[in-house]
C-alpha cells in the first residue's frame, strides 16, 4: 500500500486530470459552435447560388421574348409600309427586310426553346440542390442545440470536478504541493508517476539507485533524476 502522502497526491492527480479535460472540452465547444455556423452559412450561399442560376435563365428568357415582340412589331411596320409604297423596288426592298426579320425570329426561337429546356433542367437542379442543402442545414442546426446542452452539462461537471479537486488539495501535505504545481506546468500530467523496473513511468528512463531505493521506502519525495516527476514504487 502507499504512503497516505502518496496516495493523497495521486487522488489529487486524478482529479486534475479530470478538471483539465472539461477545461478543455469546454474551450472547444466555440470553435465547434463557430464551425457549425459556418457550415450553415456555406450551404444558405448554395441555396441562393442555385436559384440565381435559375434567375438569371429566367431574365435571358424575358429578354428573348422581349427580343421577339420587337421583331414582330418591327415586321408589322413594315408591311404596313409595303401597303403605302408605290415603287416596285420599295416594295422589294421591305420584302428583304421583311425576310431578314423573320430569320432573326427564328434564330431567337429557336434559342428560346433550347434555354427554355435549360430553364427546366436549372429549376430541378435547384430544386433538388436547396432540398439536400435544407436537409443539411437542419443537421447543423440540432447538432448546434446538442452543443449548447452539451457545453451545459459540461459547465455543470467542470463545477463538480473543481469541488473535488480543491478538496483533494486540502489533504495533500502543504510542503508537497509547491513541487506538484511546478510539475503540472512544466512537464505536465502526470507528475506523480510509477517507477517500474527502475525506470520512470513519465519519461522512460532509467533512475539512479539511491531514488529508485527511496521510492520503495516511500515516506518523502522520491524525483525523476531525468525530468523530476514524482515516483512511487509499483510492485
Amino acid at each position: 500500500m502507499l504512503p497516505d502522502g502518496l496516495q493523497a497526491l495521486l487522488i489529487l492527480q486524478e482529479r486534475d486530470t479530470r478538471r483539465l479535460q472539461l477545461e478543455k472540452i469546454l474551450a472547444q465547444i466555440p470553435r465547434e459552435r463557430v464551425s457549425g455556423e459556418a457550415k450553415i452559412a456555406a450551404h444558405r450561399a448554395g441555396i441562393e447560388s442555385a436559384k440565381k442560376a435559375v434567375i438569371d435563365l429566367e431574365l435571358r428568357r424575358k429578354e428573348l421574348e422581349s427580343t421577339l415582340r420587337s421583331l414582330e412589331d418591327q415586321i408589322a411596320r413594315y408591311r404596313t409600309q409595303q401597303m403605302q409604297v408605290k415603287k416596285n423596288d420599295e416594295y422589294q426592298a421591305l420584302t428583304h427586310e421583311i425576310e431578314q426579320t423573320q430569320a432573326k425570329i427564328g434564330e431567337a426561337e429557336e434559342a428560346e426553346i433550347k434555354l427554355l429546356y435549360e430553364l427546366d433542367t436549372e429549376r430541378a437542379k435547384s430544386k433538388a440542390a436547396e432540398t439536400a442543402l435544407l436537409a443539411e442545414i437542419a443537421n447543423e442546426n440540432a447538432q448546434l442545440a446538442r452543443l449548447v446542452e452539451r457545453e451545459k452539462n459540461v459547465r455543470g461537471d467542470l463545477v463538480a470536478a473543481t469541488t473535488e479537486f480543491d478538496a483533494a488539495r486540502a489533504t495533500v501535505a502543504p510542503a508537497w504541493l509547491p513541487r506538484y504545481d511546478r510539475l503540472a506546468k512544466t512537464v505536465g500530467l502526470p507528475v506523480v508517476v510509477a517507477l517500474q523496473g527502475q525506470k520512470c513511468g513519465g519519461c522512460h528512463l532509467k533512475v539512479s539507485n539511491g531514488v529508485e531505493t527511496q521510492a520503495r521506502i516511500g515516506g518523502d519525495i522520491a524525483a525523476c533524476d531525468n525530468c523530476g516527476r514524482i515516483l512511487y514504487f509499483q510492485v
